[in-house]
Formats: structure tokens, C-alpha cells, sequence
């Protein structure tokens, strides 16, 4: 195939027909499967925790935990279709209300939303009173009765504002409400959301907890083998490539979205090359590719502003021959760079309360070091990925560019031997 360009001919870049996929529409994220596999226990979690709306006894508040792609989202969004279902069955009012924080990070902004949903042919625009919305949204909830349940994806982002966590919860019982109730349903990547909230919240909220934990290889095999039957054509994988993609998926994160696309990214990579079919090859290739985009994304899309002031201090103490980043450390070079950046200054207790969390997204790992005798122990934090992705991942954001102090290419320099190191045993896992 050719086209005409300047009355020169050149190939086509695009490859002839697929022989690999079939349909790659479950691989996008927004996709609910027909059954939450590997999930069962969870469910049935679930179910209890929320059984007093089907019985007519109230709006119950739940907590949902776990770390990115265990299942949280699909298995709410599954369990409350059959929640709705049993509602109507018998006979109870219930509405149900989804915001996801990742871009709603405050209280006015997630009141906004639900104000605009609530009211579809109007529009309440940025600078509409607080007091207002609230308002807005008690009248229109009274007016549609019975209960209501609010769904917080990723309500970690919302910080330490915990205005809607103590209002919802109480709008009944302070008047605000006389014919319907709220509930919230919070989910959170974060384990350590519920411990950071003020005491009247804790108080206020009585809520449920259920806890996702991360997928085991068995458990990842079940749901590649189901979305691979969905997605690729009979007879291009190789008996391998589903247990291996489990299985490096289970060592590192336990998690199921990461796993799909190291599959899908196996299938690019194949289709690509125009071979017959998907190898172990392809998913050693592609897990290199993937852990650098799942990378970039964890660091712009899931980590709070403070969160990755804490992580480039780390990564620079990491990359210089000189730094050593303990503890004190770590929060001496963030004090210095929140100065540059003119961002408020959290305290020692929390920023170890960060650290813990970026150990848990996959970024940070430490080492115990024994002082000696006298000295105790301390730890140490080093980088699971290439130093060189987190630096150019936040060079892309103008405002912690000036975090950056000037020795840092020379610094990259020094480590790039290390780093090409590290690529490489990436392959020979």
C-alpha cells in the first residue's frame, strides 16, 4: 500500500489486517465487566454493610480500601446495580450519586458537581455561593425523598477538607433534611485516610469498613484468561504468556489493571512486529513499557501535590553520590524545596505519613540500617523505578519545575550507568 505525497510515493506506516485482536474495548478503563470475578468475598462484604437500605433502616456509611486496581470502583458500581435492583423490589426510595474527587478536590467543587446533577437544566458556574449549593441540593433531595447514597471515588483527594463527611452524614438529624437521609460511600487508595480525620468525623460517619487486597497470581490468571477470550483472536496467545503476565504482575502490585495492560501492551508489540502470535517476549518488552507509563501516571494522577514534593526530595537524595535519604533528610530537602515553590510545609509526622504511602503505591521501598550499639536503626529509601522517568515526569509540571535545582542533570549523569543497570534486569526477570 502507498499514498502520494508531494508526488513522491512512500509506504503506508499502518499495518494490513488484525490477526491479533478481536475487540480491545474491555481494555479501557471505563469498562464494567458482566461479572467482578476473584471478588466474591467482598461482595458479600458489601452487600452486608449496605443491607439496612433494602430493609428500610437507614443510609449506612461504607469505606472501601485498597490500592490502585484491586476492584474497588467495578465492584461498587456492580453491587450497587444490585442494590437499586433490591430497592425497588421492595418498594424503598433510593438515589444513588457518583462523584470521582481525582478532579473534584474540595468540597465547593464536589458541591458544584452534585448541584449540576441534581438540577440538569441549569447550570451553577464557578463562584456560586457555598451556601447556595447547599441549599440547592437539601431542597432538591428533600424533593426526591428516601435515601440517598453520595459515592466518593478516590475521596483521599479531598484531603483534609472534611466538611461533606460532616454535614451528609447529619443532615437529618440537624433539620437540614426531613424526608430523605444520605450515605456516603468513600473509596480510597489511601489506608491511612480514615486514621487522619478530626474525631467528630470519626464520630459522625459510624461507617463500615472493607478492605481490597491485592490480587494473587491465581487470581490474576482467572481474570486475564476471561478478558483474553474477550479481546484476542482463538489461538494467538501462547500457553505462556497468561501465567507469566500474572505472575509479574502478582510480584509487583497485585493489580488487575496493570495486568491488562500488560497484556494489551503485549498485543501492540506483536501486531507490530507482524508476528503470528503473542510470546513470552512480548510481555517481558512490554512490562518494561508499561512500569514506565504506570510510573507516570501514579506520580500526576494519584499522588497529592505534598505527596510528590515528598517523593522529589527522596529521588534527589537518591541520585546524589553524597545524600543518604533518611528521614531527616528527606524533610530537610522538602522544607527546602516547598520554599522554592512557595507551598505550605506539612510536619515530620506527616511526611512519613508520605512516605508510607509512596511505599505502598510501588515507588519508594526502604532498607532497615543498623547504627550500631548506640546508634539505633534508621531507614533508608531508595527508588523501585528508574530515577530518570520520576525527574522527567515532573519536569512536564511548569510549577515543580523550579523544585529542580540547577546540579540535577549533572546529578542524572552520575546515575545513568545505574539506571541502564536497572533496565536491564527489568528483562532477565
Amino acid at each position: 500500500m502507498w499514498v502520494e505525497c508531494d508526488d513522491v510515493a512512500m509506504d503506508s506506516p499502518f499495518k494490513g489486517s488484525n490477526h491479533i485482536f478481536r475487540d480491545k474495548e474491555p481494555f479501557k478503563e471505563g469498562y464494567t465487566p458482566e461479572e467482578i470475578l476473584e471478588r466474591e468475598e467482598e461482595i458479600q462484604e458489601y452487600a452486608a454493610a449496605l443491607q439496612d437500605i433494602p430493609d428500610g433502616f437507614g443510609a449506612p456509611n461504607v469505606f472501601i480500601y485498597g490500592q490502585t486496581g484491586v476492584g474497588k470502583t467495578a465492584t461498587t458500581q456492580k453491587v450497587i446495580e444490585f442494590l437499586e435492583d433490591e430497592a425497588a423490589s421492595a418498594d424503598v426510595e433510593l438515589t444513588t450519586l457518583s462523584v470521582n474527587c481525582n478532579k473534584r478536590t474540595s468540597t465547593y467543587k464536589v458541591l458544584q458537581y452534585l448541584a449540576n446533577e441534581l438540577y440538569p437544566d441549569q447550570h451553577f458556574k464557578q463562584g456560586t455561593h457555598p451556601d447556595t449549593l447547599w441549599e440547592r441540593i437539601y431542597a432538591r433531595l428533600d424533593e426526591i425523598g428516601g435515601y440517598v447514597i453520595v459515592i466518593l471515588d478516590e475521596i483521599d483527594k479531598l484531603g483534609e477538607d472534611e466538611e461533606l463527611l460532616y454535614d451528609f452524614p447529619r443532615a437529618k438529624a440537624i433539620g437540614e433534611l426531613e424526608h430523605a437521609e444520605v450515605g456516603i460511600v468513600g473509596i480510597s487508595n489511601n489506608f491511612k485516610f480514615r486514621e487522619n480525620l478530626s474525631q467528630r468525623v470519626k464520630s459522625t460517619l459510624c461507617e463500615k469498613e472493607i478492605q481490597f487486597s491485592p490480587y494473587d497470581a491465581n487470581e490474576l490468571r482467572s481474570i486475564l484468561s476471561y478478558y483474553a477470550d474477550l479481546t484476542f483472536r482463538d489461538g494467538v496467545l501462547s500457553d505462556d504468556v497468561i501465567p507469566l503476565t500474572a505472575a509479574l504482575t502478582a510480584q509487583d502490585s497485585g493489580d488487575a489493571r496493570m495486568a491488562l495492560d500488560l497484556l494489551e501492551t503485549a498485543g501492540d508489540i506483536a501486531r507490530h512486529e507482524d508476528d503470528d502470535a503473542v510470546l513470552e517476549d512480548h510481555v517481558r518488552i512490554a512490562r518494561s513499557e508499561v512500569d514506565r507509563a504506570n510510573t507516570r501516571d501514579i506520580i500526576t494522577e494519584r499522588l497529592t501535590s505534598q505527596m510528590q514534593l515528598v517523593l522529589m526530595a527522596t529521588t534527589l537524595l537518591v541520585i546524589d553520590p553524597d545524600g543518604e535519604a533518611k528521614v531527616k533528610t528527606i524533610y530537610s530537602l522538602y522544607k527546602d524545596l516547598c520554599d522554592r515553590i512557595d507551598s505550605d510545609t506539612l510536619s515530620e509526622s506527616r511526611v512519613r505519613d508520605h512516605l508510607d504511602t509512596l511505599e505502598m503505591f510501588g515507588l519508594l521501598e526502604k532498607g532497615e540500617h543498623n547504627l550500631g550499639r548506640r546508634g539505633g536503626r534508621s531507614y533508608i529509601y531508595s527508588l523501585v523505578d528508574e530515577p530518570r522517568i520520576i525527574v522527567e515526569t515532573f519536569r512536564e509540571d511548569d510549577r515543580l519545575q523550579r523544585g529542580f535545582p540547577s546540579s540535577v542533570d549533572s546529578l542524572l549523569g552520575s546515575f545513568e550507568q545505574s539506571s541502564r543497570s536497572h533496565v536491564q534486569s527489568e528483562f532477565d526477570v
